[in-house]
């Protein structure tokens, strides 16, 4: 057994460097990929919150029954509506808003609800006061004025109640419309519910669970680096200049190849977890994750390798000081 220790002992000492360095990889990522926190700083330089009027305006469209909206709304298309929530919200208030997204977001996929809400309070709070008058108004003065006909047909409309097809109206018909249109964001904001679901849980077959024993598989895979490091220990440890030595080669060999990761290796898990997001998101998602995968790869490539790169250079640190006091011991020896 004695000519085989030391043959072993290196198989385990290497073996120890590769899961130990996965193993650093998994529990950063299980740590800080499923947390809103990670996100909100990385979305503030992504540009995402500057898109949540589109997400918003998606959900009023196709979320609420357009024949129960007043008049002079269910003429707003999309497009019009993106508009209005970016008059009426400004950056200030939407980031909140983002915040709350991506917050429900991570506590449906760390199984904590069961949907994923957007709060819509703001946007009711802005269209019953003055702001929302000033954002129809601003609207208006964008689309192409109105023709003597459109301002006939107009009035028609508001009077017998049908749709009204929205354009720039002449100056001195604004102080008969804005009765109006007070009145009816009034009525919209009455529509407009507290908040709007996104997306709920699937009753069978909830990808979450898969989700939930992958990270659990992540946690676990300390295990391995450590049955290593025990069966080394096991079989070349026989002294304290052993101990320094067979322990302090790999974690420094361990430290370095993660601080190397952590420094280099952002393009390609930038593309692997791209990969797997635009494989693995579960289509009934809404389409703002699904269009977001290079962002959340991005932020998660950002979150995690950064700590990787700190915790390399910590364990390399402790490694060549064992393994530098080890040879020490060794030469110092008669």
């Amino acid at each position: 057994m004695e000519p085989f220790r030391k043959p072993i002992a290196t198989f385990f000492a290497t073996s120890f460097v590769v899961t130990a360095v996965m193993a650093i990889l998994f529990l950063n990522f299980d740590r800080r990929a499923f947390s809103a926190e990670t996100y909100q700083q990385a979305f503030a330089r992504e540009d995402f919150y500057n898109k949540i009027p589109n997400l918003m305006a998606q959900s009023i469209v196709s979320g609420a029954n357009m024949g129960q909206l007043p008049t002079v709304t269910q003429g707003m298309s999309l497009e019009t509506w993106e508009n209005f929530i970016r008059i009426l919200l400004p950056p200030e208030v939407l980031k909140p808003i983002g915040d709350d997204v991506l917050i429900s977001t991570f506590a449906y996929l760390n199984m904590e609800r069961n949907s994923v809400q957007v709060n819509l309070t703001p946007v009711r709070t802005s269209m019953m006061s003055e702001s929302g008058s000033q954002a129809i108004l601003f609207l208006l003065n964008g689309l192409p004025a109105c023709s003597a006909e459109q301002i006939a047909q107009i009035t028609f409309n508001l009077l017998s109640g049908e749709q009204v097809q929205l354009c720039n109206p002449p100056t001195d018909m604004l102080p008969i419309l804005m009765p109006v249109i007070q009145g009816e964001m009034q009525a919209t904001a009455a529509v407009i519910p507290d908040q709007l679901t996104l997306f709920t849980a699937p009753f069978q077959d909830d990808p979450r669970e898969k989700l939930q024993t992958a990270r659990l598989l992540m946690r676990l895979s300390l295990i391995l680096p450590i049955g290593c490091l025990l069966a080394l220990t096991l079989f070349a440890v026989r002294s304290l200049q052993d101990w320094l030595t067979w322990w302090g080669v790999p974690l420094a060999a361990t430290g370095f190849s993660s601080f190397v990761i952590g420094l280099i290796g952002a393009p390609i898990l930038g593309a692997v977890l791209e990969s797997i997001l635009s494989r693995k998101l579960p289509d009934y998602l809404p389409s703002f994750l699904l269009d977001f995968t290079s962002d959340f790869a991005a932020a998660m490539v950002r979150a995690l390798l950064t700590p990787v790169a700190w915790q390399g250079l910590l364990i390399s640190f402790l490694g060549a000081c064992m393994a530098g006091v080890g040879y020490y011991l060794k030469y110092k020896q008669p």
